[in-house]
């Protein structure tokens, strides 16, 4: 069963269209699911594992694909950072060779014929100078790590947003089974009252088959319930990524705790913790660093370099000499490729800058809807809960004044339904509640119960 909100524009349905609405849904729904599927889940439900909504979001952290590609890409983050080091060190090489050919040559130094030749060379290099790229490459790096750490924990606590309204919608699921239930229930003893009723003379036959089709309807409703339910269960161990079914524990519930901060409070906390926005910025930063270290392009390099070797027809070679260099170059003209590499890097920090106030725009408008979700759904449940009590009142005074003879099974049947609409209405706004606080933690990239 999909959690539906009455809504509260338009004309209110009629007691007739309600009740056989209410009537028809569950036939509906149970129609569209083939008897093997059914069966299969609920031969696979046997066997569900309990878990806490905290023990869910710790398998989910373990397992989710999605957080193991994040870290993937801090750990190339940070061999960037490595690369970059290593452009501040010297390079060292070292070459060496051997030949033997099956005719022999004259060596001039020792006025003889050999055959063989050996050779050794350790040569090393550093560049002195070349502009600032390397220091603006490796500030670039080490961005790019606090970027893709950002990058991290907003997968996270996705994930920990997805667990957690998986987690809710499984608990309202078997909220609305125990509705489903208890509308069953009162169905029953409708049924058994009309009975009475009738053979009392007070009820007529019409009010006796009316009642037993209520009875059924609610059976029907009650098996697509917990249909509903096995749905919800394997869609819960689809997104923690458990190798076993697992569903929430016998005591779990939705909570309903308010939010402790208001709402310019929780604006002034997305500035500084959101993941979105220290992604964006460290994104801004290591891009603004690509601009200069495209810029040294105009300056002038200089290294310096060093050699020795040893070279010998005979082994070991006794052969050595050294050499040493320092060179410089300065790209007079290349094509405009300078020219071009400067402003792609522009382009990519104007490009850098944009994302950074789309991800700004797009958090203040994601936080504010989803704060006024939450308090409209925290209000919503207030009145859910007045409306069950009426509900029930309401269904008492009815099946009163159907015993006296001075009301209809219409009447009875309508306040029927009305209570098990304003049970579900109660479920419904909890789950929407748990949700949306569940979407702000995401967003903020922080539990709404720890202190700042």
């Amino acid at each position: 069963m999909t959690i539906r909100h009455r809504c509260g524009c338009g004309d209110r349905p009629s007691a007739g269209f309600r009740r056989w609405g209410l009537v028809l849904l569950p036939a509906v729904l149970i129609a569209g699911a083939s008897p093997n599927m059914m069966a299969a889940q609920v031969q696979a439900s046997d066997n569900v594992r309990q878990i806490t909504v905290d023990e869910a979001v710790e398998i989910a952290l373990r397992r989710n694909p999605q957080l193991l590609q994040a870290y993937s890409q801090i750990e190339m983050a940070e061999h960037n950072q490595l690369s970059a080091i290593g452009q501040l060190l010297p390079s060292v090489n070292m070459s060496f060779g051997y030949s033997n050919s099956s005719t022999g040559r004259l060596d001039a130094l020792s006025q003889g014929i050999v055959a063989t030749s050996y050779s050794t060379q350790i040569n090393a290099g550093y560049t002195l100078f070349n502009g600032w790229s390397r220091f603006t490459d490796l500030k670039g790096a080490r961005l790019g790590i606090v970027e893709q750490n950002a990058r991290y924990r907003e997968a996270e606590f996705q994930v920990i947003q997805a667990v957690k309204q998986a987690y809710a919608a499984n608990v309202a699921a078997l909220e609305l089974v125990a509705v489903e239930e208890r509308r069953v229930q009162r169905q029953a003893d409708q049924l058994e009252f009309v009975r009475q009723q009738l053979e009392l003379g007070r009820a007529t036959r019409s009010d006796s088959l009316r009642s037993q089709v209520d009875l059924n309807n609610a059976q029907l409703a009650l098996l697509n319930a917990e249909n509903n339910a096995r749905t919800r269960t394997f869609e819960l161990t689809e997104v923690i990524g458990s190798e076993t079914l697992v569903g929430p524990t016998a005591e779990a519930e939705l909570a309903m705790a308010a939010i402790p901060f208001t709402r310019d409070e929780l604006f002034a906390m997305a500035d500084v913790t959101a993941p979105a926005l220290q992604a964006a910025s460290a994104a801004v930063e290591a891009a603004e660093a690509a601009v200069s270290s495209a810029r040294s392009s105009y300056l002038p390099s200089i290294t310096v370099g060093a050699g020795y070797g040893w070279a010998n027809q005979e082994f070991p070679p006794s052969n050595r000499s050294w050499s040493f260099s320092l060179r410089g170059s300065y790209p007079l003209f290349n094509g405009f490729q300078r020219e071009t590499q400067v402003f792609r890097a522009r382009a990519s920090a104007d490009q850098a800058r944009q994302s950074e106030r789309a991800a700004q725009l797009n958090l203040s408008s994601l936080l504010d809807a989803r704060y006024a979700t939450a308090q409209s759904a925290l209000a919503g449940v207030d009145l859910a809960e007045r409306n069950v009590e009426l509900s029930e009142e309401s269904l008492r005074v009815v099946q009163e004044r159907y015993q006296l003879g001075l009301a209809t099974i219409l009447e009875l049947q309508d306040a029927q339904i009305t209570l098990t609409q304003a049970e579900v209405d109660l479920v419904s706004g909890r789950f929407q509640y748990e949700a949306a606080v569940a979407g702000i933690e995401a967003l903020l990239g922080r539990r709404l119960d720890q202190q700042p």
